[in-house]
């Protein structure tokens, strides 16, 4: 070859022509495509971090389900020389789950039940109305819901049996208490030896707030014996449903209101129709008597009123409506009437013939409103009882204590867990607990019981107070229960 004669290497491989240079590429592409396809056939596909991470975790079983007899737990290795080394450990990545520390929660499961099952016994339809709460059963839940124990139970059943003790052989009770059954160990007798329908009525109060009648219960023998002493009183009357007994005495209308709420509740709570009659008879009596104008009622007829005497008539209207005995609208209003002229600030404080702040008026005022139909949730009603929380029970007026408990315990709240926590105590605390024949009892501390009720009524209205719990429905449930108005 001449040495200008072209190289066939530089022909072929640097020497192509544009056709040949255009089909070599695209033949490139084709088969540069060819094996991407390939390699991603053949290969796991590669992911790209992102710039955050999300974690996802999948609990397929539990943990603590099941466990592996060879799994040792190892402690966490503390790091040294720190003076709190728990407060430094390097808290776990990844947590499946963050479970509460039961032991930590504070809640009372007793107390949560109990008040879970008087919820439900509050709200259902019982057909013994307001006196559904005094049977066996409902005493339990009750009791343990509202602030009551064992301890109150077992005062109030000791308080009873001293009173079984003491009925005298025709079914009555006196308030001077001593009789052939005592042997002398109990003092403080009363000194109203003739007002024995009164004394009659309160223990039959007290037996009958325990769930006991003439029908059953441990008591009816003894609650038996003092209603027929009560309806031989009452056939002896010249005036029909006159239970005074000492009509001109200041003990007639107290006497009068004890007597017709013990027949209205005994009928009550038997439904014995025997006692219809009687029951009636003596709430026409009470309306009749009642003063025409200012609707009060006193220690005799056509007297205007005190507050505490019409507590007692205000107590037996309520008593005769809960039983579903006929009370007509117009005695309810005259009531009402009266209690309006012997209060201060709209109703929240209440004296004994006129306008006064005084705690035992206060309480019968408030518990008589409630009775009448005011609701617990009243402006009135929420500022008097923060009045009587204020004041506290009294260690020397249980007339006071008794009335001013029921007040508390129909509006609840934290007010009457106070109180109840404080009169609790000290009914527990005073009661007799001597091995004699005073055991079960309550001394007199009070003006009122130091001579004229004595022992025998300050028991009756210690367990009166004791059986707050469930003697009466707080009266913020009875729409539900009696659907009507109260």
């Amino acid at each position: 070859m001449s040495e200008n004669s072209p190289n066939p290497e530089s022909l072929a491989w640097g020497g192509l022509d544009r056709h040949t240079l255009s089909s070599t590429a695209i033949s490139v592409v084709i088969h540069g495509v060819m094996l991407l396809l390939l390699a991603l056939v053949a290969f796991p596909k590669h992911r790209i971090k992102p710039d955050f991470v999300v974690m996802e975790t999948v609990v397929v079983d539990n943990p603590i389900a099941k466990s592996d007899d060879n799994f040792e737990v190892q402690p966490p290795k503390l790091i040294e020389n720190s003076v709190n080394n728990l407060a430094n450990l390097q808290p776990t990545t990844n947590v499946i789950a963050e479970q509460p520390n039961m032991l930590n929660i504070d809640v009372n499961q007793n107390e949560l039940q109990a008040r879970i099952e008087a919820e439900a016994f509050l709200g259902q339809d019982h057909r013994e109305g307001d006196f559904a709460g005094r049977s066996e059963e409902a005493r339990t839940i009750l009791v343990n819901a509202f602030g009551g124990n064992a301890s109150t139970e077992a005062a109030v059943a000791n308080g009873l049996k001293w009173l079984a003790e003491h009925q005298q052989e025709d079914g009555s009770w006196h308030f001077d208490h001593r009789g052939d059954k005592c042997d002398g160990s109990c003092n403080s007798p009363g000194n109203l030896n003739r007002a024995t329908v009164a004394a009659t009525s309160l223990a039959l109060m007290s037996f009958l707030g325990a769930g006991n009648t003439h029908l059953k219960g441990k008591y009816k023998p003894q609650v038996e014996r003092g209603l027929n002493y009560l309806m031989s009183v009452f056939a002896k009357a010249e005036t029909p449903g006159d239970m005074r007994e000492i009509p001109s005495g200041n003990s007639a209308f107290y006497t009068q209101g004890l007597a017709t709420i013990t027949l209205c509740e005994a009928y009550g709570m038997s439904g014995d129709r025997r006692l219809l009659k009687p029951a009636q008879a003596c709430i026409d009596f009470i309306i009749d008597s009642q003063h025409p104008e200012a609707g009060g009622w006193r220690y005799r007829l056509g007297e205007v009123g005190d507050t505490s005497v019409v507590g007692w008539q205000v107590m037996a209207l309520a008593s005769a409506r809960l039983s579903r005995i006929s009370v007509p609208v117009k005695p309810r209003k005259l009531a009402e009437r009266f209690l309006d002229s012997v209060q201060l600030d709209q109703g929240a404080y209440y004296g004994y013939t006129g306008p006064e702040k005084k705690p035992s008026t206060t309480a019968v005022g408030l518990l008589s409103r409630l009775y009448l139909g005011w609701t617990p949730d009243r402006p009135e009603v929420k500022k008097g009882v923060a009045y009587l929380s204020s004041v506290g029970p009294s260690r020397d007026d249980m007339y006071y204590n008794y009335y001013a408990t029921q007040v508390l315990h129909h509006h609840g709240g934290p007010e009457w867990v106070q109180w109840n926590k404080v009169m609790r105590e000290q009914l527990l605390e005073t009661q007799d607990r001597s091995d004699g024949h005073a055991a079960g009892s309550w001394a007199p501390r009070d003006r009122h019981g130091a001579a004229p009720g004595g022992r025998h009524y300050m028991t009756c209205l210690s367990v009166l107070t004791l059986e707050v719990y469930y003697r009466h429905l707080p009266i913020y449930q009875r729409a539900s229960i009696a659907g009507k108005e109260y």
